[in-house]
């Protein structure tokens, strides 16, 4: 269990909190860039716990802003985004991309205040159809992280994202869980181990048969490698290998033959809220229409399909709220639980969803009873707090911010001898290495 200071520090992302702090450090994924039309809508978006404005301009340049104009505090929601930037409506003063003033029409014409007025705003970045924001202390911001999936291709990767209403720490701690897999996300009898299961090979059926894996976690210069070991008989072992990336990135082992791979970013909107940005994609290929299509859909861990939306609001990402949440149970059906879903939730991000969500807001982790298959969440916790300490005390810019080739890593999975050095034999699947996507082992 953490104490309550410590839970603060991890939860906690407002400016001028250590988290805060330490986040506001790496480039954040904020928005796909299909959201943005030049001279279009201006959005409202909420990062680290600050209300913020985003719009594209004529030049298609993409600027975020404070909300309230700098004169007498207008929303500059309601501004015209016109000719390279945003016009408020209440006087008319304008603002380019980088928050300089660049018009102020009801000052006489011989004025020059409008030289001395600046509009709060952050720098963006845009790469690969993501726009990211950079709300740090560097004057020159730092490179963009090297994240496989925003390196490729578009037509190799599909993003999509879905707002999820606790801390952004219970979150991520649910996506380097491995041992829930066992039982959230199962049917509802999965529990039962028929005959046939003893005789079936694969990794649905090792992770049947073996519902108590065995956690091995390594700290890397990038955050920590964790390794969930399943016995599958005969002194072998079934390995899925996570990657926890600094400040909020998660990549799990990929599954079957010529896999799709997944990253998610859980970017805290508030300490309340969590944005989850999802990437999946394949180093190799285009993806498939009818990859794309199931997850528009709704497929797996990250996507909850374009039907499963709320309508869009003009809320900060209002578009991204699904139609399963608190309010509804996430659709919970107790009698499913005996047939069809373990959870009794029907929609498998929502199963992750509904148990995060349970937890309140912030849990308190002061109440906890932490086993041996929580060594993962244990560790991660410690690198994070490791971190922002780090940052308070000497000020220098935390892992990965200045090197961001440090990224260029992928999850894995692998069948090894029990006894294998986990860490030396997964190496080289492990390693972003252009032009080879090793495959999970076993049928699934």
């Amino acid at each position: 269990m953490l104490s309550p200071e410590e839970n603060e520090l991890l939860t906690r992302v407002g400016a001028g909190t250590p988290m805060g702090e330490l986040m506001r450090q790496y480039w954040l994924p904020c928005l796909i860039s299909t959201e943005l039309a030049p001279d279009g809508d201006v959005l409202r978006i909420r990062l680290l716990g600050e209300d913020l404005l985003a719009f594209r301009d004529t030049q298609g340049r993409v600027g975020v802003v404070g909300p309230n104009c700098a004169h007498r505090g207008a929303s500059l929601f309601y501004a015209r985004n016109e000719e390279g930037g945003l016009r408020c409506p209440y006087h008319g003063w304008k603002y380019d991309v980088d928050g300089a003033c660049v018009d102020m029409p009801n000052e006489p014409p011989e004025s020059s205040f409008k030289d001395k007025v600046r509009q709060p705003s952050y720098r963006t970045a845009e790469r690969n159809g993501v726009v990211w924001v950079y709300m740090g202390r560097l004057s020159d911001p730092p490179p963009l992280p090297e994240l496989e999936w925003n390196m490729l291709p578009e037509a190799q990767r599909h993003v999509a994202k879905r707002i999820q209403f606790c801390n952004w720490a219970q979150a991520v701690e649910g996506e380097i869980d491995q041992s829930h897999v066992s039982f959230l996300h199962t049917p509802g009898n999965q529990l039962k181990i028929e005959a046939e299961d003893l005789a079936r090979s694969g990794v649905v059926a090792w992770r049947k048969r073996d519902k108590h894996p065995r956690f091995h976690v390594q700290d890397m210069d990038y955050g920590v490698l964790i390794g969930a070991q399943r016995d599958v008989g005969e002194g072998m072992s079934y390995w899925r290998l996570t990657q926890f990336l600094l400040p909020f990135y998660t990549m799990t082992g990929p599954y079957g033959e010529d896999p799709t791979r997944h990253t998610r970013c859980w970017v805290p909107v508030d300490d309340h809220t969590t944005m989850v940005f999802a990437a999946n994609y394949h180093p190799l290929r285009p993806l498939t229409e009818k990859e794309v299509a199931k997850m528009r859909a709704g497929s797996g861990a990250g996507f909850v399909g374009d039907p499963n939306f709320a309508p869009p609001t003009n809320a900060p990402f209002g578009r991204w709220i699904p139609k399963a949440s608190r309010s509804n149970d996430f659709f919970f059906d107790r009698a499913s639980q005996q047939t069809d879903h373990f959870s009794g939730i029907p929609e498998f991000w929502a199963q992750d969803a509904g148990m995060q969500e349970g937890m309140g807001p912030i849990y308190d982790r002061t109440k906890e009873h932490l086993g041996t298959t929580d060594a993962a969440i244990i560790r991660v916790r410690r690198s994070l707090a490791h971190a922002a300490k780090a940052l308070l005390e000497a000020e220098e810019p935390p892992p990965g911010v200045l090197h961001p080739d440090i990224y260029r890593v992928r999850g894995a999975a692998a069948l090894l001898p029990a006894d294998a050095d986990w860490v030396a034999e997964t190496e080289e699947i492990r390693k972003l290495v252009p032009g080879v996507n090793p495959s999970a082992p076993g049928r699934q």
